[in-house]
């Protein structure tokens, strides 16, 4: 299959702006590259603070059916202003020439004290007191390179404990998923509204021999929710790394999802959207217990009050 990959320059202080412009009209996930380049083989990574975010989506079909989505597409970014930096760019990429930009840009990453992200097509011989995560994102999102999924990777790391029930909402490539069920979690149930989201994550679990401690499914919190279990009170430890526009929208089913002592990773989130998020929360019996900021993007750790 051809995707029409469309690509804008914004500033860094507008990546989630122009991400949540492209969500309104292209219905599976957007990608936000800062700017960043590998200084290592072993998972260094460098970040300029004065280029700007790329911010990617992908439309699946024939032009002609895509004209007047980048239509309206281009209308929309004109709101953001100067925040813009450049034309909306498109070109067409085959699945293939996608995974291949991937691979250009993808490191073996080593995170926190003990866990690592290897692109399965590079070979890495681990640590014995090492975590590792193969992973090949495919047409979904989530690498461990973007701040606000390093910053969950770290976190749950730390908070992790045997046995706990989780839930990654957004589970893009699954990374955070299978590297909670390598840690020992379990149960782990994972969600994605986006198709490719969920095949990816199916793919990366079984990779990491892992699938039957990770239950993947098409849904979301609240009327989107796909099991016949209800979601409210049924989990430790709940990652959520999407947007703030969602993380408002989905605060009340989110913070109902935690068993009492329950914690929600909640991230995706650039920090002038951080008093809108905190206080969705609040109003939802959340507390925001511990705060992690990395390139202006945030990781709050919300408790049931």
């Amino acid at each position: 299959m051809d995707f029409l990959e469309l690509t804008i320059s914004v500033r860094q202080d507008a990546a989630e702006a122009a991400a949540d412009v492209l969500r309104r009209h292209v219905p599976a996930g957007v990608s936000l590259e800062p700017p960043f380049e590998a200084t290592d083989e072993d998972g260094g990574v460098a970040f300029d603070a004065d280029r700007p975010v790329r911010v990617r989506a992908w439309l699946s079909g024939d032009r002609a059916a895509a004209s007047e989505v980048l239509a309206a597409l281009r209308d929309d970014l004109r709101t953001l202003g100067d925040a813009v930096v450049g034309p909306l760019q498109t070109r067409t990429v085959s699945d293939d020439a996608w995974a291949e930009t991937w691979k250009r840009h993808f490191p073996v990453l080593h995170l926190g004290e003990r866990l690592v992200v290897r692109p399965a097509w590079l070979p890495y011989r681990p640590r014995p007191s090492e975590v590792v995560v193969t992973l090949d994102p495919g047409l979904a999102f989530g690498t461990g390179q973007h701040p606000t999924t390093r910053m969950c990777l770290e976190a749950l790391e730390q908070r992790l404990f045997p046995g706990c029930a989780v839930l990654d909402l957004g589970c893009g490539s699954g990374v955070l998923a299978v590297m909670a069920a390598l840690l020992g979690a379990g149960p782990v149930d994972a969600l994605d509204i986006d198709p490719n989201a969920v095949q990816a994550t199916v793919e990366t679990a079984r990779r990491n021999e892992v699938e039957a401690l990770v239950r993947v499914a098409h849904g979301s919190l609240g009327e989107a929710w796909p099991f016949a279990e209800p979601a409210a009170g049924r989990y430790d430890l709940l990652l959520a790394n999407i947007s703030a526009n969602v993380i408002e929208q989905l605060a009340a089913p989110l913070v109902a999802a935690l068993r009492p002592a329950g914690v929600a990773l909640v991230s995706g989130v650039i920090d002038e959207r951080e008093a809108d998020c905190r206080a969705a929360l609040e109003r939802a019996g959340g507390r925001v217990v511990e705060r992690r900021e990395d390139q202006n993007w945030l990781l709050l750790a919300v408790a049931a009050a």
